[in-house]
């Protein structure tokens, strides 16, 4: 089963599971409606049996109720409405109810509000959803009969709230899944993008290995013919051919085993107290013939002091050369590189710089990615994409890093900081 196959059955059972939490909550709600109906309608009656009996109470509620009809009295609050709030809210308790709720007493012919409570708020009070009429002992006082309405504001929310229990689990059983969804979207997306990058370095490593081999192939064949005719300068030419295109098959080899080694977790570093100023002047010795054929300069300014640092010589040298070589590569023509070198507290920091096409602040996090190659690049450099990745290995394997500043058109800079 392909992978895209499972996203698309995990997608649409994420969709039908979410559906059917959704369906099951409703129906939570609606019973737990049913169940809170029932409590208030028992509250309500409760209230309306305590009042319909001679009380302290129930004389208080009638005389507001006579004045507010007799005056036509606007004021809805007052001291019995406290009173009267308590009762409902011990009644409720009673019956496991702590919602926030509000009352109000109208009579039952008309809508006129004689008695409110503190929570009462004129155009948000529903009317009717939850009300009881007032017993014979309040009707034969007050003469006409009086109707208590009971509202709760938020009546969804706190049901949601009762059934914490149900919805909570839910909820995070469905973030889950999402989760574990999205990851495995990403780890598609990546295994996308890493199928790309490794069929893009087998074509390039097998181009790069292809063209020495047929340079082999044919100098062997040439060499001989030189030396059947008996041509032993032409024929040690070939030979000279054939062992420099068998060292460039021994350096990409070489460039990809010695990244993997360096991943691997029982590899380990020589490491020795080495002169990094000396060890610069010395790659500098060597890469200054190179750079001469491309009509380049090369400038060195080593002032790091103290410069012996703890370091893999050869690994590090390697580093460098990769730097070196990148500057080389990506600088159009005339190469004109600098190297310096600078003790900063407990660090010393080699950089290297060119004045070369320079790299999109887009991809500069990017470059150090093994197989990474910057798209669109105005010169065409043969590689892999190894490089870098190798460098930022090594500078990590000494317990340091490399940086990068860059501006494109204007070269770039390439840093690595070591611990003393």
């Amino acid at each position: 089963m392909s992978r895209h196959l499972l996203a698309a059955i995990l997608l649409l059972s994420l969709s039908v599971l979410t559906y059917v939490q959704f369906r099951l909550l409703l129906a939570g709600v609606r019973l737990e409606k049913q169940r809170f109906d029932l409590r208030a309608e028992s509250t309500l009656l409760a209230v309306a049996d305590s009042l319909n009996v001679a009380g302290t109470l129930s004389a208080a509620v009638i005389d507001r109720l006579k004045i507010g009809q007799a005056t036509n009295d606007s004021t809805l609050v007052h001291p019995v409405s406290d009173s009267l709030d308590a009762l409902l809210k011990r009644e409720l308790r009673r019956r496991g109810v702590t919602a926030s709720f509000a009352f109000a007493i109208t009579p039952i012919y008309n809508g006129q509000v004689l008695l409110a409570d503190r929570a009462y708020q004129p155009g948000k009070f529903i009317f009717g959803r939850y009300q009881v009429p007032l017993g014979s002992q309040v009707i034969s006082n007050c003469h006409f009969e009086p109707v208590l309405h009971f509202d709760v504001s938020n009546l969804f929310g706190y049901l949601l709230g009762e059934l914490r229990g149900l919805v909570v689990p839910s909820v995070l059983c469905l973030l889950a899944i999402l989760s574990c969804f999205l990851l495995l979207l990403n780890i598609l997306k990546k295994e996308r993008k890493l199928n790309a990058i490794k069929n893009d370095f087998i074509n390039n490593l097998t181009h790069e290995l292809k063209t020495p081999a047929f340079s082999i192939s044919l100098s062997s064949k040439m060499a001989g013919e030189s030396l059947a005719n008996g041509e032993v300068k032409r024929t040690a030419h070939f030979l000279q051919l054939i062992e420099k295109e068998n060292n460039k098959i021994k350096t990409h080899v070489e460039k990809v085993l010695e990244l993997a080694s360096l991943e691997s977790p029982n590899y380990s570093l020589n490491m020795q107290k080495t002169s990094i100023n000396d060890l610069v002047r010395r790659l500098a010795t060597a890469f200054e013939a190179e750079l001469r054929l491309r009509n380049g300069k090369l400038h060195l300014d080593l002032t790091a002091t103290p410069d012996d640092a703890l370091v893999d010589a050869e690994h590090l040298q390697n580093a460098l050369q990769n730097l070196l070589d990148n500057s080389v590569k990506y600088s159009p023509k005339n190469p004109e590189i600098s190297i310096t070198t600078a003790t900063i507290g407990r660090k010393i920091l080699i950089s290297i710089s060119d004045r070369g096409q320079g790299i999109d602040p887009v991809y500069q996090k990017k470059v150090f990615e093994k197989f990474f190659r910057v798209p669109n690049n105005e010169i065409q450099a043969k590689g892999f994409g190894l490089g870098l990745s190798y460098v930022a290995q090594i500078a990590k394997a000494h317990g340091g890093r490399v940086v990068v500043e860059s501006q494109v058109g204007a070269g770039a800079k390439f840093t690595i900081e070591l611990l003393l």
